[in-house]
């Protein structure tokens, strides 16, 4: 295993220039990854097809991975398939949501950083050089799903406070009006 930096520049330098999103086949593609990967090419490594996906930026994102997963001197380990699909048919689509051009996760380091993390987080491996410890809570720093949970929290919050403000006037002012009366 590389350090991070090794596959965050894999990622901000995916050759896209090469690549037509609308025609691409991703079955194809992911066939390609797991017979560099494993030499065993006979089955689709998958329970189901990923050539279904129409959304350009979730199949640039399938590109990138792919790409990162393709290179011979990543040495990423092996890994379950069965993690690794999850995180494509689950994961990838919400990071999709929250992050919609392919072009900020190869132009912007920290959303490279976040793609790589999130990846080695589903599929259960660190890269060189880092304890599970630091990788948790780097990737929690930078994890778009994670600020995205923080500022509903904290809007949540903020409503209470606001709520509790308004009883509280509302309150203040059933007592003057209360004291009023009796004066």
């Amino acid at each position: 295993m590389l350090e991070i930096r090794h596959y965050i520049k894999q990622i901000l330098n995916t050759p896209f220039h090469l690549v037509d999103l609308s025609s691409v086949s991703l079955d194809a593609l992911w066939f390609d990854v797991f017979f560099s990967r494993t030499n065993q090419g006979k089955l689709f490594p998958f329970p189901k097809s990923f050539d279904t996906i129409t959304n350009l930026n979730l199949k640039a994102i399938h590109i990138i991975l792919a790409n990162v997963l393709y290179d011979k001197e990543s040495q990423i380990p092996e890994f379950t398939l069965q993690s690794f699909y999850e995180y494509l048919s689950n994961t990838l689509p919400k990071l999709c949501e929250l992050v919609p051009d392919y072009h900020t996760w190869t132009s912007d380091s920290e959303r490279a950083e976040e793609l790589v993390r999130s990846l080695f987080d589903a599929i259960h491996i660190l890269p060189a050089t880092e304890t599970k410890e630091y990788f948790t809570d780097r990737y929690r720093s930078i994890d778009s799903r994670e600020r995205v949970r923080i500022l509903e929290e904290t809007k949540k919050a903020q409503e209470r406070a606001k709520e509790i403000l308004r009883q509280l006037r509302q309150k203040e002012e059933e007592e003057a009006a209360s004291k009023y009366n009796r004066e």
